[in-house]
């Protein structure tokens, strides 16, 4: 299925990876890379499913990602920060435990991991629906933050463009996303070895949408309205996959856009 491209939206592009039958194709114009695969506008995704919810290795897995993030970025002694996709609110509670002078918020489009976050974690602040719906004071915030969220977007710059909005001057918008080269590689040398399989995470070509280079990043940032866009590596996170065994994790860049 053909698509044109949400950067520049040239309908000229290339194959570079098959996944069970969906082309991963890059932009012959601006490069950059993105799934053929037609996905809901609103990604409801991995919290629909009730199986996913044993958590203690989430929490573990993403326990030094987060602290070092905490550590980097909430320097000020308060502020106000938006976790949008929040998912089960680890991050948010994370930063109610060690920053009770920060207000933190989050928002999440699945409601069950929304009813998890405030059963389980505790937590108040974390909201069901759309982030644009909100109703957040614009220029209100010190951070935003989109965890492992902008690949399933397929069209990222109507959110971005309000998220700028609801920043203070100097705010910071804080995206953790795949690096695609070393994704491919990954991809490419796990079907070398062992075949492509229908149970195998390659691309993940109907959950990622857009897969993001450090060239078309600072694209998008110039796109929705954020002035400086840079690069910055985080501890990684002890497992992508969520088992306890080995880690693609320190191959994975985080995009931190201001």
């Amino acid at each position: 299925m053909n698509r044109t491209c949400y950067l520049c939206s040239s309908a000229q592009n290339s194959v570079v990876f098959v996944e069970n039958g969906i082309d991963i194709v890059q932009c012959s114009n601006c490069s950059h890379v993105f799934s053929t695969y037609e996905q809901e506008e609103h990604y409801e995704g991995y919290w629909d499913d009730d199986s996913s919810y044993d958590l203690g290795w989430w929490d573990n897995a993403h326990r030094e990602i987060y602290q070092d993030f905490i550590n980097k970025f909430l320097i000020a002694p308060s502020g106000k920060i938006l976790d949008v996709g929040c998912g089960l609110g680890f991050f948010v509670k994370r930063i109610i435990d060690q920053k009770p002078n920060w207000e933190a918020i989050g928002y999440e489009i699945s409601e069950k991991a929304v009813q998890f976050a405030k059963d389980k974690n505790g937590l108040k602040n974390v909201f069901s629906g759309i982030v644009q719906n909100s109703g957040i004071k614009k220029g209100s915030l010190d951070i935003i933050t989109l965890w492992d969220v902008i690949e399933h977007i397929p069209k990222p710059h109507s959110l971005l463009e309000y998220l700028h909005s609801l920043l203070k001057p100097g705010g910071i918008l804080f995206l953790q996303t795949p690096n695609f080269p070393i994704q491919l590689f990954k991809a490419k040398l796990k079907v070398m070895l062992k075949g492509m399989r229908t149970d195998g995470h390659y691309l993940e070509a109907k959950d990622h949408i857009n897969d993001y280079t450090e060239k078309t990043m600072k694209m998008l940032a110039k796109q929705t309205g954020f002035q400086n866009c840079k690069f910055t590596i985080l501890k990684p996170i002890a497992s992508v996959s969520g088992s306890q065994g080995g880690s693609f994790g320190s191959f994975l860049k985080k995009f931190t856009i201001m």
